[in-house]
C-alpha cells in the first residue's frame, strides 16, 4: 500500500491531479477555494449526485459521463473511485502569516507534519482532524509528500475542509507560530512527560515526525516541551496517523 501511495503521489506533481470517490469528490466541489476543472461520472454516480443537496453550482462545472472502465483508463484502473472523479487544481500555496490570520486569535490547535512521505498517512491525519476538530495543518515541502488524489481519497473529505498550507523554512514557521502565542509540542517517544500530565493552552501546535526515522533532532530542539503517549511495553510506538489520531482525541477530551 505505501509504494502504491508513493507512486500515485509521483504521477501528480504538476498542479493538477484526480481526486475520486464520493466524499473527497464532494468535498472538492464544495470548496471555494479549490479550483475545478471537469467532473466524470458514471450513469450510476450521476443518479447519486441528483439526491445531493448544495450542487446548485454544479452547472459552472463541466461534466462529463463515461463508462466505469474509461474512468479506470483515465485514473488508474487498481484506484477505487466509485464511478466519480473530479479533476482539480492544487490549494495555492500562503506564507504562515497569511495562513495564521484565517485563525482563531485566542483559540487555536494546528498540526505541523515534518516530512512525512506517505500519503496514506497524511490522509488518515487530515481524516482525524476533521473528526476531532483540529483548526489547521502545516507540512513541511521538503520531503513530503504533494497534495495528490490518494491523501483526498484517504482524507475522505478532509484535505478540502480542514486548511492547510506547505512552507519552506521550518524555523521561521515554528518562530512565526511561537510570535503569535502558539505553544509548540513535539510528539516523541522518547519524551519523559505524557500527554496526560499536559494542560494544553488554547494556542497548540502539535508537531509529528516522519514514518521512519521519527521527529528531527532540528525540529524537536524548536519544540517548546516534547510529550508522549503511554503504551505498552509489548510495542516500540504507534503508526504516525494512529498517534495523530490518540492526541487529537485527547485533545477533545
Amino acid at each position: 500500500m505505501k509504494n502504491k501511495s508513493r507512486k500515485i503521489a509521483k504521477r501528480q506533481q504538476n498542479s493538477i491531479f484526480w481526486v475520486y470517490g464520493y466524499h473527497a469528490t464532494f468535498a472538492a466541489l464544495r470548496n471555494p477555494n479549490r479550483r475545478k476543472n471537469e467532473l466524470l461520472l458514471t450513469t450510476d454516480a450521476q443518479k447519486r449526485m441528483a439526491q445531493e443537496k448544495g450542487f446548485e453550482f454544479l452547472n459552472k462545472v463541466k461534466q462529463k459521463i463515461l463508462t466505469r472502465t474509461e474512468i479506470d483508463n483515465l485514473v488508474g484502473k487498481n484506484i477505487n473511485h466509485q464511478g466519480i472523479c473530479l479533476s482539480v487544481e492544487k490549494i495555492q500555496k500562503r506564507t504562515i502569516k497569511e495562513f495564521l490570520s484565517d485563525q482563531d486569535k485566542n483559540n487555536s490547535t494546528l498540526v505541523f507534519l515534518d516530512q512525512l512521505e506517505d500519503s496514506q498517512n497524511v490522509g488518515a491525519i487530515f481524516r482525524s482532524a476533521l473528526a476531532f476538530n483540529i483548526d489547521g495543518i502545516i507540512l513541511t515541502e521538503s520531503q513530503s509528500v504533494n497534495e495528490n488524489g490518494f491523501i483526498a481519497k484517504s482524507a475522505c473529505g478532509g484535505l478540502d475542509k480542514v486548511p492547510f498550507t506547505y512552507i519552506s523554512n521550518l524555523s521561521s514557521a515554528i518562530k512565526t507560530l511561537k510570535d503569535n502565542g502558539y505553544w509548540v509540542y513535539g510528539l516523541d517517544g522518547r519524551a519523559k512527560k505524557l500527554i496526560g500530565e499536559i494542560d494544553f493552552p488554547k494556542k497548540t501546535v502539535l508537531v509529528l515526525g516522519s514514518e521512519s526515522d521519527g521527529m528531527r533532532k532540528i525540529t524537536s530542539s524548536l519544540c517548546d516541551e516534547l510529550i508522549k503517549i503511554k503504551i505498552s511495553d509489548e510495542l516500540e510506538s504507534l503508526n504516525v496517523s494512529n498517534t495523530a489520531a490518540v492526541t487529537f482525541y485527547h485533545l477533545n477530551k
